[in-house]
């Protein structure tokens, strides 16, 4: 099955470059169902987990590793890949009318976009885990530069260059891995690094650690490396901006999961204050970017960086409810800022501008979309009820539990959770129940296709915000690990600096 799900887009992009592209109403359809094919294959890996057999494939050049080709969907990976798979056909309902008649090079760059994204959360080797890592970037600068707004160009050129430029010290970092390790299989590496036996040096360690930081802090992103997300979230399509937002970003923090928390767990406890001050404050200064915002994906861009900043936050506070809180939250985000963009997207189709200060009183015209909306902003804002609000408490309980002593912290952090509350309203106040400013009686009637897409993630939004459970028994075994983790070598650290005065006593004993 696992096969089957990494392969499934690919086939996906393949079948909808071979049909016709003439009758864009059966692209569509036609990628719609594959979309659903692909989303059944992720339930039922989400149900029956697992892994493959690892594969030999070919040698790493200058080094003794092997690259093996192996599956694994375990908790954390599973319910990501499922994210994936279910915003994949929101993206394509939420955009079809955008791209117009190129609808089936508009399914190709998804589908090859959201194989790249799932084989990145499934494969066991960093070598092939770097390489869907990269080839996320293609369909995403093929999405933008197709069908983005005239600010494409520049968008794209600044996206893929901070891409690049933190993916090339990874590159260096998994190589030096690679050659003093003699591996690159995830579980391997990460036992020869905490058992000593890698041969990885002191100062080695650190700098493939910051490598492994910086290009994941690029993808999420966080601050000051997030200058290229407002940008390329204004100018791509709903559809690429839906799996950016929603899918692609939670990529990022996935890597602080299985890779650097696993393989450098001293190194992340030494790093953790440093990494949560500079996370806290893109959560508080993301939320602050937000309200000063008059464009709607521009907000929803700053929306974005200040959630998942609190995500890294509640990643190195090393807590087993924050981390567990962490991977609700990217879900709980991710079904949010989806639901939103497409509706965003609809707007911009009818009025074609973003502006808050230019749009007013759409309730009478779209009160369906009305009432959808606020469900969305709702979710996004973390109502309780909703997937997001059992995220946001789980991170900030863990925080405060690892964080005693430190209560200011956490109230700091939890005022995004206002600031949130502040744009959102605003911004939906000004929009549906507002004065009227445009003309908007050549505004036609909201199409069902958004609708059937903005539903789904609402309603599982909400379900998870009731019940989430299944997630949060999903992730707890490695919750769990990783606390166990920090809490190991913590003991370690203290044991070091206790043992010349145990030696001390032991001598005076002996005489």
């Amino acid at each position: 099955m696992l096969y089957a799900l990494s392969l499934s887009p690919f086939v996906a992009a393949l079948l909808m470059a071979l049909s016709s592209g003439r009758d864009t109403r059966a692209a569509l359809r036609l990628s719609f169902v594959l979309s659903v094919v692909i989303a059944a294959f992720g339930i039922c890996a989400l149900v029956q987990g697992g892994s493959t057999p690892v594969h030999a494939w070919f040698q790493l050049w200058g080094t003794d590793a092997t690259i093996g080709f192996g599956l694994r969907a375990d908790g954390l990976s599973a319910w990501l890949i499922q994210l994936v798979t279910l915003l994949t056909p929101v993206a394509l309902l939420g955009s079809h009318r955008q791209v117009s008649q190129r609808m089936r090079e508009y399914a190709v760059a998804i589908f090859v976009l959201s194989g790249a994204m799932i084989n990145c959360l499934l494969v066991t080797d960093i070598v092939l885990f770097y390489v869907f890592f990269e080839a996320m970037l293609v369909p995403t600068l093929i999405l933008v530069a197709m069908f983005g707004d005239e600010q494409r160009k520049v968008a794209g050129l600044q996206f893929f260059l901070y891409t690049m430029f933190g993916s090339i010290f990874m590159l260096v970092a998994i190589w030096y891995l690679a050659v003093h390790a003699g591996t690159t299989d995830l579980s391997v590496l990460a036992a020869l690094l905490n058992e000593g036996e890698s041969g990885v040096g002191d100062n080695a360690r650190w700098w493939c650690f910051l490598a492994f930081v910086f290009a994941f802090s690029v993808k999420v992103p966080l601050m000051p490396l997030h200058s290229w997300q407002a940008p390329i979230y204004a100018s791509a399509p709903t559809g690429a901006v839906i799996l950016l937002s929603g899918a692609m970003a939670k990529i990022g923090a996935y890597g602080f999961l299985r890779i650097v928390l696993p393989m450098f767990p001293d190194e992340t406890i030494a790093s953790a204050p440093c990494m949560m001050i500079i996370s806290g404050i893109g959560v508080v200064v993301g939320a602050l970017l937000a309200i000063a915002q008059t464009d709607l994906k521009r907000m929803l861009a700053f929306s974005s960086l200040s959630h998942l900043s609190l995500v890294i936050v509640g990643i190195f506070s090393l807590h087993s409810a924050a981390l567990t809180g962490a991977v609700i939250q990217m879900m709980g985000h991710g079904f949010a800022i989806a639901a939103l963009f497409v509706m965003v997207g609809w707007l911009e189709r009818q009025f074609g501008h973003r502006q808050i200060d230019r749009l007013g009183a759409l309730a009478q015209k779209v009160p369906v979309m009305a009432v959808l909306f606020v469900m969305a902003m709702l979710s996004a804002v973390a109502m309780p009820g909703t997937a997001s609000f059992v995220g946001e408490f789980l991170l900030l309980f863990g925080i405060a539990q690892q964080f005693p002593g430190h209560l200011l912290l956490v109230a700091i952090i939890g005022t995004s959770v206002i600031l949130g509350a502040v744009y959102m309203l605003r911004a939906t106040q000004k929009v549906f129940y507002g004065p009227a400013k445009d003309d908007f009686s050549h505004i036609q009637a909201w199409y069902k296709s958004e609708a059937i897409a903005v539903v789904p993630m609402l309603l599982c939004s909400f379900y998870f915000g009731l019940y989430a459970t299944p997630i949060s028994s999903s992730v707890a075994e490695m919750a769990k690990e990783l606390s166990y983790k920090s809490s190991e070598a913590d003991a370690e650290a203290e044991v070091e600096i206790k043992s010349p005065k145990v030696s001390q006593i032991q001598q005076g004993e002996q005489r």
